[in-house]
């Protein structure tokens, strides 16, 4: 049986994070799969990593102990000894370690890249989970997970339909696009427009739970829930049409 894209990412990705380690460190890190998965114990804090698969968007995780996590962020700092409390700094430093190894692990994915960012929790169930655990030799280890949906990374269907068709989709890629946002709509006599003043409410048609829309032109290309990411609003997509 051939290899997935999971087998692929898991096989690369162990030596790019021990090589990420190792140049923050002053001793050798080496990461290795677990024969078996060992879940982190129940009820432990955990950091949460959504790595994205582009162009698919399709979502796989890394979960980290708060306490290996702490151990990551002594190192990255230089302090020797880890901090009393883990702070949004030491998540931002761990995150961008772990970005950089599976920038390079993905590269064994062709035509794919992956996207990595912080995230409160993992909505999905796995159907594949994988342990690691990294050693420096001396006192430092770390474990943590990674979880994978089913067909991640997903290939991008309508591109693969383009290329047999002749299309070379890679000349469009950098070409930009203006996308918006809609949270709803409503239809408004021109009267009623007319009146608006500050501190006028206007009732969209849409419920607080309904999910908000991504619009290309007048056309619905995906839905999704609304995030805040760095203070501007985004679209974590649930559904692409």
């Amino acid at each position: 049986m051939s290899a997935t894209a999971i087998d692929l990412f898991v096989q690369a990705l162990p030596a790019a994070v021990g090589q990420a380690l190792s140049e923050k460190s002053p001793s050798p890190w080496t990461v290795s799969v677990d024969e078996k998965p060992r879940p982190l114990p129940s009820g432990a804090q955990v950091l949460n990593i959504l790595l994205i698969a582009e162009p698919s968007k399709a979502e796989a995780a890394i979960q980290i102990s708060v306490e290996s996590a702490l151990l990551l962020a002594a190192m990255l700092g230089g302090t020797g000894a880890a901090p009393a409390q883990f702070q949004p700094e030491h998540a931002q430093a761990v995150r961008e370690l772990l970005a950089k190894a599976c920038e390079k692990a993905a590269a064994s994915l062709p035509g794919s890249q992956v996207k990595v960012q912080l995230t409160k929790a993992v909505s999905w169930t796995p159907a594949r989970q994988f342990s690691l655990t990294g050693a420096d030799g001396a006192s430092g280890k770390i474990q943590f997970q990674l979880l994978f949906t089913a067909d991640w990374p997903q290939g991008s269907s309508k591109g693969d339909a383009a290329a047999h068709k002749g299309v070379n989709v890679s000349l469009l890629e950098n070409v930009e696009i203006e996308v918006t946002l809609q949270f709803g709509a409503r239809q408004l006599p021109l009267r009623a427009i007319g009146e608006l003043r500050s501190g006028s409410v206007v009732e969209l048609d849409k419920y607080i739970q309904d999910p908000a829309e991504l619009l290309l032109g007048d056309r619905v290309v995906a839905r999704g829930e609304v995030v805040i990411v760095d203070g501007n609003y985004g679209l974590r997509v649930t559904e692409v049409l």
